[in-house]
């Protein structure tokens, strides 16, 4: 599980790591300058063509869409506005992909004015596959325990030994 500022990150890196080459004030040098993490969440969800500006940093132009003074108003406002029940949807960025998705699928996104401003339903739709993304992206990148030498425990004996060493010796018992 990847944590930024004790929150669950979606994307597979840090905002700074998008960092636009030209404009100095650019949105993810904000969002990391500000810690904002769940704001980071939000906005890798809603923006794919993100993943794509760390791979081509000359066309960064052609992958980035940046949002009006209005659309990024709604954006704010959007991790403040209650969702479901109690919930907003700032909670629901911090939670771990997979309650997130349970979440999201009953959340009414219509009550925040950014939901029309970026294509309503298909916005749900596409932030919930980036979220199916984000639990895939965090299954391959958990780190796999690995064994650097294999013990044997004999069980009846309590004893314990190294594979292949003079304390174990293999016992054959009858079936």
């Amino acid at each position: 599980m990847r944590l930024w500022n004790g929150i669950v990150m979606y994307a597979p890196r840090s905002p700074d790591y998008y960092a636009l080459p030209e404009p100095e004030q650019c949105i993810f040098r904000l969002m990391h300058q500000y810690a904002d993490s769940q704001a980071w969440n939000l906005y890798w969800l809603s923006q794919p063509q993100t993943d794509l500006i760390p791979l081509h940093r000359q066309d960064w132009r052609n992958h980035y869409k940046s949002f009006t003074g209005v659309q990024t108003r709604a954006f704010y406002e959007a991790l403040d506005t209650p969702v479901l029940n109690q919930m907003t949807l700032g909670h629901i960025m911090s939670c771990k992909p997979r309650e997130a998705i349970r979440l999201l699928i009953s959340a009414h996104l219509e009550n925040t004015r950014f939901y029309q401003m970026v294509g309503g339903e298909k916005w749900r739709e596409l932030m919930l596959g980036r979220l199916f993304l984000a639990e895939r992206l965090n299954i391959t990148r958990q780190p796999k325990e690995e064994t650097g030498e294999v013990v044997v425990a004999d069980f009846i004996l309590h004893r314990y030994a190294r594979l292949g060493s003079h304390e174990y010796k293999q016992v054959k018992r009858p079936a």
